[in-house]
């Protein structure tokens, strides 16, 4: 009785009971903040996604960041190795265009930026079209877990980045 009487709240209580956010008939709406906050989101990965549009990747898989007025990799001048995010841009740009394949070859920690960047549009957008929060789907070990695959495949693309340099 309890939990029906806190589903039909729909409170953010509801959602964080054991079992899951999704629990019971209501998913919780999201604050006048968060709903903000998304549409911020949202905008600056749909620009993210716009820039790597209209960029041209850098043939020779790295450097595509200097069109920005970016100066090139210090690590790659110093040492003639690249440092853990040369080619990041230019694969970021290659799954842009679609070159999916080739953005993956290129570096794959730049199409895993590019897949976090879509993905966290898409979220941004469920958000401001439905107005329900996927917030409380978030939990310590769920952040720890993304950050450590993240940074595990940032680690291979970087070693896989210094075989083809």
């Amino acid at each position: 009785m309890e939990q029906a009487a806190v589903t039909q709240t729909g409170s953010r209580q509801a959602a964080s009971a054991p079992g899951g956010a999704c629990r019971g008939s209501t998913w919780p709406k999201a604050t006048l903040a968060e709903r903000i906050i998304q549409a911020l989101v949202a905008a600056a990965f749909l620009g993210t996604l716009a820039l790597g549009l209209a960029m041209a990747p850098a043939p020779s898989g790295l450097g595509t960041h200097t069109s920005l007025g970016l100066p090139p990799c210090g690590m790659l001048v110093m040492t003639g190795h690249p440092c853990p995010t040369c080619g990041v841009t230019t694969s970021f740009v290659l799954a842009a265009h679609g070159r999916i394949g080739e953005a993956f070859i290129n570096q794959p920690f730049g199409l895993a930026v590019f897949v976090c960047v879509l993905g966290g549009l898409l979220l941004a957008i469920f958000t401001l079209v439905t107005g329900r929060s996927w917030v409380l789907l978030l939990t310590v070990n769920r952040v720890l877990a993304t950050v450590i695959i993240l940074a595990v495949i940032a680690a291979v693309s970087w070693g896989y980045k210094w075989t083809q340099v």
